[in-house]
């Protein structure tokens, strides 16, 4: 049976999509998906190997395959370097295919996290990595410096460095406020499809405009490592991303950020005092609007709740605090503290 260029063309999008999932069961589930004949299948597979979007991997009976993958490496002493200069001389040149806004939102990233190696991680070593495939453009920042999570730890006089990704997760945190305005990270984290940092054993993973979550790693990665991958069709926007956590009635800066209040709850503790409810709420007055996202959270206590919800909007009226996805007890417990005058 011949097909239509459309009908191949749906063919080989849909083993392009499928691959990195199914490595092993590609060609029966493609064989499903269309009814089409196993020679059929390996015919649009062979023809994407040749031309280098597939490769197969071990041999056999059963052979698996993967996205070709081309990984670039680069290495540089953490020494008058400019994030820029790297940018448009050794990474944007194979880049050239890539659509604009993708290639912004890459630039925007890899110079934010580059400047933040050079400028305050302490680290005598950059190193990029650079990966390409078909579909993904995945971009690796990594230092060997103190580690961005007690970097900050150190810079707040925190206790437990799990606190620091709560502090970037509101954005406007920086250790050199004079020359950096601490947006980078809560920019980056929203506008790629994936985001993580990796710093000793604490990850910050973010996944689109979506609240960054936290988890604990078994392995100790000392200084600082930054992944950012995002899809080559993206239609994701950097100016969409700057202009959601803007207000409308001001200039165009960062005005608004939202808050997981759940990256509070360390090793499932219950956010009861004022306390805790001071570490939430500190540098909220930097900013016109604060959502606070409670997904994940059961219920907040009394004294946590009057702090975040009576006394701060007492003292700082111009800020105006949101919240979303609460359960029936923590918006009874927001309620009640808000009908004490």
């Amino acid at each position: 049976m011949k097909f239509t260029k459309e009908v191949v063309e749906m063919i080989k999008i849909f083993l392009i999509q499928n691959v990195t999932a199914n490595p092993d069961t590609l060609t029966a589930m493609t064989c499903n998906h269309f009814q089409i004949t196993k020679p059929t299948v390996y015919k649009y597979i062979n023809e994407l190997m040749e031309d280098k979007v597939l490769e197969k991997t071990g041999s056999g009976r059963f052979p698996k395959y993967q996205l070709v993958k081309t990984v670039y490496n680069w290495e540089y002493e953490n020494k008058n370097l400019e994030e820029d200069i790297i940018w448009s001389k050794v990474i944007a040149p194979l880049l050239i295919e890539i659509n604009s806004n993708v290639k912004e939102i890459c630039q925007y990233g890899f110079t934010e996290m580059a400047n933040n190696v050079i400028d305050h991680s302490g680290a005598k070593i950059l190193a990029i990595e650079l990966t390409v495939d078909y579909l993904k453009t995945k971009i690796r920042v990594a230092d060997n410096g103190i580690g961005i999570f007690r970097k900050i730890q150190q810079s707040l006089g925190l206790e437990h460095p799990d606190q620091a990704i709560l502090e970037l997760a509101k954005g406007k945190f920086t250790s050199d406020p004079e020359n950096h305005s601490g947006e980078g990270i809560f920019f980056t984290s929203r506008v790629f499809d994936m985001f993580f940092i990796f710093s000793h054993q604490l990850t910050f993973a973010g996944f689109g405009n979506e609240d960054g979550t936290m988890r604990e790693e078994k392995d100790d990665l000392p200084g600082t490592w930054v992944i950012m991958e995002i899809n080559k069709n993206s239609p994701a926007l950097l100016k969409d991303i700057f202009d959601e956590y803007a207000d409308p009635g001001k200039d165009p800066g960062f005005h608004k950020t939202r808050i997981p209040v759940k990256l509070m709850q360390h090793e499932g503790e219950s956010l009861i005092s004022r306390s805790q409810a001071k570490r939430l709420i500190s540098r909220f007055d930097r900013f016109s609007e604060v959502i606070l996202d409670f997904e994940g959270v059961a219920q907040i206590g009394q004294a946590f709740a009057d702090q975040v919800f009576r006394v701060f909007p007492n003292k700082y009226p111009a800020v105006n605090l949101k919240t979303i996805n609460t359960v029936p007890d923590v918006k009874n417990m927001i309620k009640r503290v808000q009908s004490t005058k």
